[in-house]
């Protein structure tokens, strides 16, 4: 069997039984000539169960219109962050630490994502999830990486949000004074025009 030419490869994230014509998914995929339902309902059918995850999916689109998707695995990110229990990544990665890997669920990691990596070696495999940790904030058992010294960008923000708030205030007390009425003499006028002393 001859193998199908293919014409365009689109590359998307998608949550887990989300897919919808939305863009940039819908536009995309009609651009293709794909029949947006029909690759929505594939789509949501197959990975209903995996709700909570971003999937990177390539959706392979042949000369002949006909199509077919592989869902890769999960985003090192995501994976990173269900281990640990968190939410997001660091702000500040080379300032604020947000949780720190054990080797065990380094090598863990390392194994889900090794299909997706340009090595089939574990060990080369965890140096690169280790990395991403890195970027992501995330110390690594093993691993060192120097933290940089100094205030972070959340101390900074706060400091110049307290001393505007401090300088608008100063203004507006400095306001307040030259505003207020000054004491004037009051003097009594008598008949004929002069004044009581």
């Amino acid at each position: 069997m001859a193998r199908k030419e293919i014409h365009k490869i689109i590359k998307v994230h998608l949550k887990g039984g989300g897919a919808s014509p939305a863009p940039p998914l819908g536009p995309a995929l009609a651009a293709a000539g794909i029949q947006v339902m029909d690759f929505c309902r594939q789509f949501n059918d197959a990975t209903r169960e995996r709700a909570e995850e971003t999937l990177p999916t390539e959706i392979i689109v042949y000369k002949d219109k006909s199509w077919e998707y592989r869902i890769k695995t999960p985003l090192t990110r995501d994976l990173v962050k269900k281990e640990l229990g968190i939410d997001t990544a660091s702000p500040e990665p080379n300032r604020v630490r947000v949780g720190e890997l054990s080797r065990e669920q380094l090598e863990r990691i390392a194994r889900i994502k090794l299909p997706d990596l340009n090595t089939d070696d574990l060990e080369m495999a965890t140096r690169i999830i280790a990395g991403s940790c890195r970027q992501m904030g995330v110390n690594v058992e093993g691993y060192y990486w120097e933290i940089a010294k100094g205030p972070t960008r959340a101390q900074i923000d706060a400091a110049e949000k307290a001393a505007a708030a401090a300088a608008a205030a100063a203004a507006s007390t400095e306001e307040e004074a030259e505003g207020a009425p000054a004491e004037v003499s009051q003097e009594k006028a008598e008949p004929g025009g002069e004044k009581e002393k």
